[in-house]
């Protein structure tokens, strides 16, 4: 058997800011959009009378997808869980870039809020690598990571 990463999901407020971060700021593409609801999204998400919006975004390298979903609940919204980092069971999104500094200075410029100023990785399976984060619309956090080789290409 083989196993590889299909999609990672990301449940979101605003489907439509989050598409805007993800495919302006880091230059991915949408991929669809739909809505769904009725007893199979019911059965599958475990909410009864769940409306999901939904959409995939394509970043221009590699073949995981960022998935989406902006879930709407009947008489009410959805609860914003706390993402910080150093909460078991919290995620990050890790993104392949280049031109890191550019990057850094267009994301600032609209906002966008960057935790550190980026740092070289010394030892591991990231060695070389600079690596940054940042967080999206909910605060879900994203590493730019800029391969040792990356540079300062556009």
């Amino acid at each position: 058997m083989t196993y590889s990463v299909n999609h990672v999901g990301i449940t979101v407020q605003d489907l439509d800011r989050s598409l805007d971060f993800y495919v302006r700021l880091l230059g991915g593409a949408r991929v669809g959009s739909w809505e769904r609801s009725g007893p199979g999204i019911d059965a599958v998400t475990g909410y009864p009378g769940v409306v999901v919006r939904q959409a995939f975004v394509r970043l221009s390298r590699g073949a995981t997808l960022i998935e989406l979903l902006q879930y709407e609940y009947v008489g009410g919204s959805p609860e914003v869980t706390d993402p910080d980092h150093g909460r078991a069971g919290s995620v990050h999104l890790a993104v392949d870039v280049t031109g890191l500094d550019a990057l850094l200075a267009r994301v600032r410029a609209e906002g966008v809020t960057v935790l550190s100023e980026p740092i070289t990785a010394g030892e591991g399976p990231l060695e070389g690598c600079r690596l940054v984060y940042v967080l999206d619309p909910d605060r879900v956090r994203v590493e730019l990571v800029e391969p040792p080789d990356a540079g300062s290409a556009p």
